[in-house]
Protein backbone atom coordinates (compact mmCIF):
# COMPACT_ATOMS: atom_id res chain seq x y z
CA UNK A 1 0.00 0.00 0.00
CA UNK A 2 0.90 3.33 -0.52
CA UNK A 3 2.57 5.61 1.90
CA UNK A 4 1.09 8.81 3.42
CA UNK A 5 2.66 11.97 3.13
CA UNK A 6 -0.50 14.43 4.77
CA UNK A 7 -2.21 15.76 7.32
CA UNK A 8 -5.03 13.42 7.48
CA UNK A 9 -4.59 12.48 11.07
CA UNK A 10 -5.52 16.28 12.03
CA UNK A 11 -8.39 15.89 10.11
CA UNK A 12 -9.41 12.71 10.91
CA UNK A 13 -9.71 14.41 14.78
CA UNK A 14 -11.77 16.86 13.90
CA UNK A 15 -13.80 15.02 12.30
CA UNK A 16 -13.80 11.56 14.21
CA UNK A 17 -13.60 9.79 11.61
CA UNK A 18 -10.76 7.36 12.49
CA UNK A 19 -13.21 3.78 12.55
CA UNK A 20 -11.79 0.62 11.53
CA UNK A 21 -8.65 3.01 12.58
CA UNK A 22 -5.77 0.57 11.74
CA UNK A 23 -6.31 -1.53 8.48
CA UNK A 24 -8.12 1.48 6.80
CA UNK A 25 -5.84 3.89 4.42
CA UNK A 26 -6.71 7.27 4.82
CA UNK A 27 -7.89 8.95 1.19
CA UNK A 28 -6.98 12.74 1.26
CA UNK A 29 -3.12 14.06 0.97
CA UNK A 30 -1.53 17.45 1.25
CA UNK A 31 2.43 17.80 0.41
CA UNK A 32 4.41 18.99 3.48
CA UNK A 33 7.41 20.97 2.96
CA UNK A 34 8.54 22.65 5.97
CA UNK A 35 8.93 22.81 9.46
CA UNK A 36 6.21 24.98 10.05
CA UNK A 37 3.38 23.04 9.12
CA UNK A 38 4.41 19.77 11.31
CA UNK A 39 4.96 22.19 14.14
CA UNK A 40 1.00 23.34 13.20
CA UNK A 41 0.12 19.17 13.58
CA UNK A 42 1.84 18.61 16.92
CA UNK A 43 -0.09 21.67 17.87
CA UNK A 44 -3.35 20.03 16.94
CA UNK A 45 -2.72 16.61 18.63
CA UNK A 46 -5.92 15.97 20.31
CA UNK A 47 -5.17 15.90 23.95
CA UNK A 48 -8.42 14.42 25.41
CA UNK A 49 -8.81 10.32 25.89
CA UNK A 50 -12.41 9.19 25.37
CA UNK A 51 -11.82 6.50 28.21
CA UNK A 52 -15.27 4.68 29.31
CA UNK A 53 -12.92 2.42 31.71
CA UNK A 54 -12.19 5.67 33.54
CA UNK A 55 -15.87 6.71 33.84
CA UNK A 56 -17.45 3.45 35.24
CA UNK A 57 -15.20 0.20 35.28
CA UNK A 58 -13.69 0.75 38.70
CA UNK A 59 -14.95 1.08 42.62
CA UNK A 60 -15.11 4.82 42.12
CA UNK A 61 -18.14 4.65 40.25
CA UNK A 62 -21.37 3.48 41.79
CA UNK A 63 -24.86 3.79 40.06
CA UNK A 64 -27.66 2.86 42.51
CA UNK A 65 -30.00 0.57 41.70
CA UNK A 66 -33.00 2.49 42.57
CA UNK A 67 -31.92 4.92 40.19
CA UNK A 68 -30.86 3.32 37.59
CA UNK A 69 -34.42 1.71 37.38
CA UNK A 70 -36.60 4.83 37.50
CA UNK A 71 -33.87 7.01 34.70
CA UNK A 72 -33.44 4.02 32.79
CA UNK A 73 -33.09 6.45 29.69
CA UNK A 74 -30.31 7.96 31.16
CA UNK A 75 -27.98 5.99 30.91
CA UNK A 76 -26.55 4.40 27.60
CA UNK A 77 -26.19 0.41 26.98
CA UNK A 78 -22.65 1.09 25.39
CA UNK A 79 -21.79 2.41 28.71
CA UNK A 80 -22.86 -0.69 31.08
CA UNK A 81 -20.80 -2.92 29.29
CA UNK A 82 -18.43 -0.83 30.69
CA UNK A 83 -19.69 -0.87 34.42
CA UNK A 84 -19.89 -4.48 35.24
CA UNK A 85 -17.17 -5.10 32.44
CA UNK A 86 -18.48 -7.70 30.20
CA UNK A 87 -15.88 -7.66 27.52
CA UNK A 88 -18.23 -10.04 24.92
CA UNK A 89 -20.66 -7.11 25.00
CA UNK A 90 -17.92 -4.77 24.86
CA UNK A 91 -16.49 -6.14 21.93
CA UNK A 92 -19.28 -5.91 19.91
CA UNK A 93 -18.92 -1.94 19.82
CA UNK A 94 -19.06 -0.72 15.81
CA UNK A 95 -15.79 1.40 17.25
CA UNK A 96 -13.67 2.32 20.36
CA UNK A 97 -13.42 5.50 20.78
CA UNK A 98 -9.83 5.03 22.90
CA UNK A 99 -8.39 2.84 20.85
CA UNK A 100 -8.88 4.98 17.72
CA UNK A 101 -8.05 8.22 19.37
CA UNK A 102 -4.80 7.08 20.66
CA UNK A 103 -3.93 5.42 17.13
CA UNK A 104 -5.11 8.31 15.16
CA UNK A 105 -2.32 10.48 17.58
CA UNK A 106 0.48 7.49 16.88
CA UNK A 107 -0.12 8.12 13.21
CA UNK A 108 0.29 11.70 13.48
CA UNK A 109 3.23 11.28 15.18
CA UNK A 110 4.86 8.84 12.92
CA UNK A 111 3.64 11.28 9.98
CA UNK A 112 5.89 13.70 11.37
CA UNK A 113 8.60 11.24 11.65
CA UNK A 114 8.47 9.93 8.13
CA UNK A 115 8.89 13.89 7.02
CA UNK A 116 11.15 14.88 9.05
CA UNK A 117 13.89 14.39 6.32
CA UNK A 118 11.75 15.68 3.59
CA UNK A 119 11.28 19.29 4.86
CA UNK A 120 13.23 22.67 4.71
CA UNK A 121 13.95 23.37 8.91
CA UNK A 122 16.94 24.33 11.30
CA UNK A 123 18.73 20.77 13.02
CA UNK A 124 16.93 22.26 16.19
CA UNK A 125 13.58 23.16 14.68
CA UNK A 126 13.64 19.24 13.71
CA UNK A 127 14.51 18.14 17.28
CA UNK A 128 11.90 20.02 18.38
CA UNK A 129 9.50 18.32 16.26
CA UNK A 130 11.42 14.56 16.55
CA UNK A 131 10.76 14.61 20.16
CA UNK A 132 7.19 15.64 20.31
CA UNK A 133 6.33 13.39 18.10
CA UNK A 134 8.23 10.33 19.91
CA UNK A 135 6.94 11.83 23.04
CA UNK A 136 3.64 11.23 21.46
CA UNK A 137 3.52 7.72 20.23
CA UNK A 138 5.26 6.59 23.48
CA UNK A 139 2.68 7.67 25.71
CA UNK A 140 0.06 6.63 23.20
CA UNK A 141 1.65 3.42 23.33
CA UNK A 142 1.55 3.23 27.02
CA UNK A 143 -1.92 4.26 27.68
CA UNK A 144 -2.98 1.36 24.96
CA UNK A 145 -0.55 -1.64 26.67
CA UNK A 146 -2.00 -0.49 30.00
CA UNK A 147 -5.64 -0.63 28.88
CA UNK A 148 -5.32 -3.54 26.28
CA UNK A 149 -3.29 -5.55 27.58
CA UNK A 150 -2.55 -7.16 30.96
CA UNK A 151 0.26 -5.67 33.37
CA UNK A 152 3.60 -6.29 32.81
CA UNK A 153 5.39 -8.01 35.62
CA UNK A 154 8.97 -8.23 33.97
CA UNK A 155 10.57 -11.69 34.07
CA UNK A 156 7.42 -13.02 34.66
CA UNK A 157 4.99 -12.71 31.51
CA UNK A 158 7.52 -10.90 29.45
CA UNK A 159 5.96 -13.03 26.28
CA UNK A 160 2.51 -12.26 27.23
CA UNK A 161 0.29 -10.11 24.60
CA UNK A 162 0.89 -6.54 24.02
CA UNK A 163 -0.45 -4.38 21.31
CA UNK A 164 0.47 -3.43 17.75
CA UNK A 165 3.33 -1.01 17.77
CA UNK A 166 2.78 1.29 14.75
CA UNK A 167 5.72 2.46 13.02
CA UNK A 168 5.28 3.64 10.20
CA UNK A 169 2.81 5.23 8.29
CA UNK A 170 2.11 2.24 5.60
CA UNK A 171 -0.69 0.37 6.20
CA UNK A 172 0.58 -2.69 5.12
CA UNK A 173 2.36 -2.36 8.39
CA UNK A 174 2.06 -5.70 10.62
CA UNK A 175 -0.81 -5.62 13.35
CA UNK A 176 0.12 -8.42 15.28
CA UNK A 177 0.46 -7.84 18.87
CA UNK A 178 3.99 -7.26 20.06
CA UNK A 179 5.16 -9.09 22.98
CA UNK A 180 4.55 -6.99 26.47
CA UNK A 181 8.52 -6.60 27.09
CA UNK A 182 8.75 -5.32 23.46
CA UNK A 183 5.68 -2.96 24.25
CA UNK A 184 7.56 -1.34 26.91
CA UNK A 185 10.79 -0.98 25.34
CA UNK A 186 9.69 0.41 22.77
CA UNK A 187 7.77 3.04 24.46
CA UNK A 188 11.22 3.20 26.93
CA UNK A 189 13.36 3.99 24.00
CA UNK A 190 10.60 6.24 22.53
CA UNK A 191 10.54 8.65 25.77
CA UNK A 192 14.37 8.60 26.21
CA UNK A 193 15.12 9.67 22.69
CA UNK A 194 12.57 12.02 23.26
CA UNK A 195 14.27 13.50 26.11
CA UNK A 196 17.67 13.48 24.43
CA UNK A 197 16.53 15.95 21.76
CA UNK A 198 14.36 18.55 23.12
CA UNK A 199 16.11 21.83 23.68
CA UNK A 200 13.10 22.78 26.17
CA UNK A 201 14.36 21.68 29.93
CA UNK A 202 10.77 23.10 31.47
CA UNK A 203 7.16 23.15 30.76
CA UNK A 204 6.51 25.65 28.61
CA UNK A 205 3.60 27.63 30.38
CA UNK A 206 1.91 28.63 27.10
CA UNK A 207 3.01 25.32 25.38
CA UNK A 208 1.78 22.47 28.17
CA UNK A 209 1.16 20.13 25.51
CA UNK A 210 4.71 20.24 23.95
CA UNK A 211 7.42 18.25 25.47
CA UNK A 212 10.15 18.97 27.36
CA UNK A 213 12.81 17.06 29.60
CA UNK A 214 10.54 17.90 32.86
CA UNK A 215 7.46 16.46 31.27
CA UNK A 216 9.51 13.30 30.17
CA UNK A 217 10.57 13.17 33.89
CA UNK A 218 7.24 13.17 35.08
CA UNK A 219 6.03 10.79 32.95
CA UNK A 220 9.10 8.14 33.73
CA UNK A 221 8.41 8.57 37.62
CA UNK A 222 4.90 7.14 36.24
CA UNK A 223 6.43 4.41 34.23
CA UNK A 224 8.30 2.92 36.76
CA UNK A 225 5.98 3.39 39.38
CA UNK A 226 3.75 0.86 37.34
CA UNK A 227 6.74 -1.28 37.05
CA UNK A 228 7.41 -1.41 40.82
CA UNK A 229 10.92 -0.14 39.96
CA UNK A 230 10.78 2.40 43.21
CA UNK A 231 14.07 3.74 43.32
CA UNK A 232 13.72 5.21 39.49
CA UNK A 233 10.46 6.24 40.73
CA UNK A 234 11.71 8.37 43.27
CA UNK A 235 15.08 9.43 40.99
CA UNK A 236 12.36 10.72 38.48
CA UNK A 237 9.60 12.29 40.51
CA UNK A 238 12.62 14.41 42.43
CA UNK A 239 13.91 15.91 38.90
CA UNK A 240 10.13 16.62 37.48
CA UNK A 241 9.64 18.27 41.00
CA UNK A 242 12.42 20.99 39.89
CA UNK A 243 10.04 22.44 37.73
CA UNK A 244 9.63 26.14 38.03
CA UNK A 245 6.06 26.44 35.65
CA UNK A 246 4.41 22.95 37.10
CA UNK A 247 2.46 24.41 40.54
CA UNK A 248 0.50 23.11 42.26
CA UNK A 249 -2.85 25.62 42.13
CA UNK A 250 -3.85 26.49 45.81
CA UNK A 251 -7.54 24.93 46.10
CA UNK A 252 -8.39 27.68 49.06
CA UNK A 253 -8.28 30.83 46.33
CA UNK A 254 -10.70 28.73 44.07
CA UNK A 255 -14.29 30.50 44.57
CA UNK A 256 -17.75 29.74 43.22
CA UNK A 257 -18.68 29.67 40.03
CA UNK A 258 -22.20 29.54 37.95
CA UNK A 259 -24.97 27.35 40.06
CA UNK A 260 -27.71 25.86 38.35
CA UNK A 261 -31.34 26.58 39.79
CA UNK A 262 -34.15 24.02 39.07
CA UNK A 263 -38.02 23.81 39.90
CA UNK A 264 -40.25 20.58 40.91
CA UNK A 265 -38.88 20.15 43.01
CA UNK A 266 -36.18 23.06 44.11
CA UNK A 267 -32.98 22.17 43.92
CA UNK A 268 -29.91 24.68 43.22
CA UNK A 269 -26.36 23.09 42.38
CA UNK A 270 -23.28 24.98 43.42
CA UNK A 271 -20.24 24.64 41.19
CA UNK A 272 -16.43 25.45 41.56
CA UNK A 273 -15.12 28.14 39.17
CA UNK A 274 -13.74 25.43 37.18
CA UNK A 275 -16.65 23.95 36.56
CA UNK A 276 -17.34 26.85 33.82
CA UNK A 277 -13.84 26.94 32.34
CA UNK A 278 -13.37 26.80 28.76
CA UNK A 279 -10.07 25.31 26.79
CA UNK A 280 -9.10 28.62 27.14
CA UNK A 281 -8.54 28.02 30.52
CA UNK A 282 -7.97 24.49 31.26
CA UNK A 283 -5.63 23.40 28.81
CA UNK A 284 -3.12 25.76 30.37
CA UNK A 285 -4.07 23.97 33.78
CA UNK A 286 -0.81 25.35 36.15
CA UNK A 287 -0.48 21.84 37.67
CA UNK A 288 0.41 19.96 33.90
CA UNK A 289 4.21 18.78 32.81
CA UNK A 290 2.30 17.81 29.79
CA UNK A 291 -1.69 18.47 28.77
CA UNK A 292 -3.81 15.39 28.51
CA UNK A 293 -7.25 14.96 29.80
CA UNK A 294 -9.59 12.12 30.52
CA UNK A 295 -12.76 12.39 29.21
CA UNK A 296 -16.52 11.03 28.93
CA UNK A 297 -19.19 12.74 27.10
CA UNK A 298 -22.08 11.66 29.34
CA UNK A 299 -20.44 14.88 31.63
CA UNK A 300 -21.46 12.13 34.41
CA UNK A 301 -19.24 10.37 36.69
CA UNK A 302 -21.29 8.86 39.31
CA UNK A 303 -19.44 8.77 42.80
CA UNK A 304 -19.51 5.88 44.88
CA UNK A 305 -20.57 5.98 48.76
CA UNK A 306 -16.98 4.24 49.11
CA UNK A 307 -15.16 7.02 47.60
CA UNK A 308 -16.99 9.59 49.01
CA UNK A 309 -16.18 8.33 52.27
CA UNK A 310 -12.20 9.09 52.32
CA UNK A 311 -12.72 12.71 52.60
CA UNK A 312 -13.40 14.78 55.29
CA UNK A 313 -16.02 16.46 53.81
CA UNK A 314 -16.02 19.44 56.36
CA UNK A 315 -12.30 20.50 55.35
CA UNK A 316 -10.92 19.38 52.00
CA UNK A 317 -12.06 21.98 48.97
CA UNK A 318 -11.53 18.59 46.93
CA UNK A 319 -14.73 17.30 47.87
CA UNK A 320 -16.31 21.50 48.56
CA UNK A 321 -15.62 21.81 45.15
CA UNK A 322 -15.91 18.40 43.02
CA UNK A 323 -18.37 16.34 44.47
CA UNK A 324 -22.43 17.94 43.93
CA UNK A 325 -25.27 16.60 45.91
CA UNK A 326 -28.17 15.71 43.80
CA UNK A 327 -26.16 16.59 41.18
CA UNK A 328 -28.30 14.14 38.93
CA UNK A 329 -30.64 16.97 38.03
CA UNK A 330 -28.15 18.16 35.69
CA UNK A 331 -28.79 15.45 33.91
CA UNK A 332 -32.77 15.40 34.68
CA UNK A 333 -32.39 12.60 37.25
CA UNK A 334 -34.68 14.06 40.11
CA UNK A 335 -33.31 12.31 42.91
CA UNK A 336 -31.60 13.74 46.26
CA UNK A 337 -29.14 10.83 46.65
CA UNK A 338 -27.75 11.27 42.97
CA UNK A 339 -24.28 12.46 42.96
CA UNK A 340 -21.79 14.06 40.39
CA UNK A 341 -18.38 14.56 40.29
CA UNK A 342 -17.31 17.24 38.00
CA UNK A 343 -13.89 19.18 37.15
CA UNK A 344 -13.75 21.23 34.21
CA UNK A 345 -16.12 22.19 31.56
CA UNK A 346 -19.48 20.84 32.84
CA UNK A 347 -17.82 17.52 33.79
CA UNK A 348 -16.42 16.39 30.59
CA UNK A 349 -12.25 16.67 31.45
CA UNK A 350 -10.42 15.26 34.47
CA UNK A 351 -6.57 15.60 34.24
CA UNK A 352 -5.21 12.61 33.10
CA UNK A 353 -1.24 13.88 31.90
CA UNK A 354 1.42 14.28 34.05
CA UNK A 355 0.36 16.83 36.88
CA UNK A 356 2.88 17.76 39.75
CA UNK A 357 -0.01 16.24 42.20
CA UNK A 358 0.61 12.68 40.41
CA UNK A 359 4.13 13.51 40.81
CA UNK A 360 4.22 13.72 44.33
CA UNK A 361 1.73 10.63 44.73
CA UNK A 362 4.10 8.79 42.75
CA UNK A 363 7.04 9.79 44.98
CA UNK A 364 5.07 8.94 48.22
CA UNK A 365 3.79 5.79 46.76
CA UNK A 366 7.40 4.77 46.29
CA UNK A 367 9.07 6.05 49.40
CA UNK A 368 6.13 4.00 51.65
CA UNK A 369 7.16 0.99 49.56
CA UNK A 370 10.51 1.29 50.68
CA UNK A 371 12.79 1.99 53.71
CA UNK A 372 12.08 5.41 53.24
CA UNK A 373 8.58 4.94 54.21
CA UNK A 374 8.99 7.17 57.15
CA UNK A 375 9.15 9.90 55.86
CA UNK A 376 6.72 8.85 52.99
CA UNK A 377 3.94 11.18 54.12
CA UNK A 378 6.12 14.47 53.34
CA UNK A 379 5.11 15.04 49.43
CA UNK A 380 1.25 14.39 50.39
CA UNK A 381 1.51 16.89 53.20
CA UNK A 382 2.86 18.94 50.38
CA UNK A 383 -0.08 18.20 48.70
CA UNK A 384 -2.74 18.49 51.57
CA UNK A 385 -1.63 22.12 51.92
CA UNK A 386 -2.95 23.17 48.96
CA UNK A 387 -5.95 21.20 49.19
CA UNK A 388 -7.52 21.59 52.62
CA UNK A 389 -9.25 24.44 54.20
CA UNK A 390 -6.92 24.24 57.27
CA UNK A 391 -3.59 22.31 57.69
CA UNK A 392 -4.15 18.51 58.52
CA UNK A 393 -0.69 16.66 58.24
CA UNK A 394 -1.21 12.99 57.93
CA UNK A 395 1.45 10.63 59.81
CA UNK A 396 2.16 7.06 59.33
CA UNK A 397 2.61 4.40 62.48
CA UNK A 398 4.14 2.15 60.10
CA UNK A 399 5.16 0.57 56.33
CA UNK A 400 1.69 -0.59 55.72
CA UNK A 401 -0.33 2.49 57.44
CA UNK A 402 2.43 4.41 55.08
CA UNK A 403 1.23 2.75 52.02
CA UNK A 404 -2.65 2.85 52.60
CA UNK A 405 -2.51 6.73 53.69
CA UNK A 406 -0.65 7.06 50.04
CA UNK A 407 -3.01 4.89 48.77
CA UNK A 408 -5.88 7.12 49.84
CA UNK A 409 -5.00 10.21 48.81
CA UNK A 410 -3.62 9.03 45.65
CA UNK A 411 -7.42 8.13 45.32
CA UNK A 412 -8.94 11.25 46.37
CA UNK A 413 -6.93 13.27 44.06
CA UNK A 414 -7.19 11.80 41.59
CA UNK A 415 -10.47 9.69 41.51
CA UNK A 416 -11.81 7.87 37.89
CA UNK A 417 -8.90 9.20 35.46
CA UNK A 418 -6.06 6.55 37.33
CA UNK A 419 -8.57 4.32 39.08
CA UNK A 420 -8.77 1.64 36.46
CA UNK A 421 -4.91 1.43 35.82
CA UNK A 422 -4.30 1.40 39.75
CA UNK A 423 -6.15 -0.98 40.51
CA UNK A 424 -4.53 -2.98 37.46
CA UNK A 425 -1.33 -2.59 39.10
CA UNK A 426 -2.30 -3.62 42.54
CA UNK A 427 -3.19 -6.94 41.69
CA UNK A 428 0.65 -7.09 39.83
CA UNK A 429 2.98 -6.33 42.75
CA UNK A 430 3.56 -8.64 45.56
CA UNK A 431 1.73 -6.73 48.20
CA UNK A 432 -1.76 -8.07 49.18
CA UNK A 433 -2.90 -5.80 51.11
CA UNK A 434 -4.05 -2.95 48.23
CA UNK A 435 -5.33 -5.53 46.24
CA UNK A 436 -9.27 -4.05 45.18
CA UNK A 437 -12.25 -7.28 44.14
CA UNK A 438 -14.96 -3.98 42.71
CA UNK A 439 -18.39 -5.74 43.52
CA UNK A 440 -21.74 -4.40 41.76
CA UNK A 441 -25.25 -5.00 43.26
CA UNK A 442 -27.03 -4.04 39.78
CA UNK A 443 -29.59 -4.96 37.25
CA UNK A 444 -28.99 -7.85 34.95
CA UNK A 445 -26.84 -6.59 31.87
CA UNK A 446 -26.55 -8.08 28.16
CA UNK A 447 -26.65 -7.01 24.88
CA UNK A 448 -30.05 -6.38 24.82
CA UNK A 449 -30.25 -4.53 27.78
CA UNK A 450 -30.57 -4.21 31.12
CA UNK A 451 -33.51 -5.89 33.10
CA UNK A 452 -34.65 -3.59 35.86
CA UNK A 453 -36.80 -7.22 37.34
CA UNK A 454 -33.72 -9.51 38.04
CA UNK A 455 -30.74 -8.20 40.52
CA UNK A 456 -27.37 -9.36 39.62
CA UNK A 457 -24.14 -9.07 41.41
CA UNK A 458 -20.84 -8.81 39.57
CA UNK A 459 -17.77 -9.04 40.77
CA UNK A 460 -14.30 -8.18 39.30
CA UNK A 461 -11.16 -10.01 41.36
CA UNK A 462 -7.89 -8.87 41.40
CA UNK A 463 -5.65 -9.90 38.67
CA UNK A 464 -8.84 -10.91 36.27
CA UNK A 465 -8.27 -10.90 32.67
CA UNK A 466 -11.45 -8.64 32.31
CA UNK A 467 -8.92 -6.28 33.39
CA UNK A 468 -7.54 -5.81 29.85
CA UNK A 469 -9.79 -4.37 27.55
CA UNK A 470 -11.32 -6.06 24.45
CA UNK A 471 -10.49 -4.94 20.98
CA UNK A 472 -13.65 -4.87 19.12
CA UNK A 473 -14.65 -7.42 17.21
CA UNK A 474 -14.51 -5.12 13.75
CA UNK A 475 -11.10 -4.35 14.52
CA UNK A 476 -9.90 -8.06 14.74
CA UNK A 477 -12.08 -8.75 11.49
CA UNK A 478 -10.07 -6.36 9.44
CA UNK A 479 -7.17 -7.42 10.32
CA UNK A 480 -7.42 -10.50 8.24
CA UNK A 481 -5.92 -12.34 11.40
CA UNK A 482 -3.48 -10.50 11.98
CA UNK A 483 -4.96 -8.86 15.34
CA UNK A 484 -5.31 -11.85 17.99
CA UNK A 485 -8.52 -10.85 20.95
CA UNK A 486 -7.75 -11.19 24.83
CA UNK A 487 -8.22 -14.42 26.24
CA UNK A 488 -10.97 -14.25 29.11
Amino acid sequence: MKKLSSIFCLWAVLLSSCEKYLSEEPKKQVTIQNAEQLDALMNNVNRYETNYAAGYATDDTEIPKDIFAANTTRFTLAYMFYYVLDPEAMATAATDALWNAEYTKILQANLVLFNLDKITGTEQEKNILKADALFIRGYSNWLLVNHYAMPWKPGVNDDAQGIPLKKSIDYAESLERATLKQTYDAILEDITTAASLTPNDDVQDRLRWRVSRKAISAFLSRYYLFLGDYDKTIQYADEALGSSTAKLYDYKTIIAGNSASFTNPVATLTYSELNDWAASKFLFWSEFYYTRYSYIATQWYVPSAGLRSLYDQGNDLRFKWFFIPNGGRRMSVVDANSWRYTVFNDGRYLPSGPTIAEVLLNKAEAMARTDKWSTALTPVNTLREKRMTTPDPLAASSQDDAIAKVLQERRRELPFAYRFLDIRRFSANNYPADDVTVTRDFWQVNQGGVDVTTPRTYTLEPGSPRYALPITTVEINNSQGALKQNPY
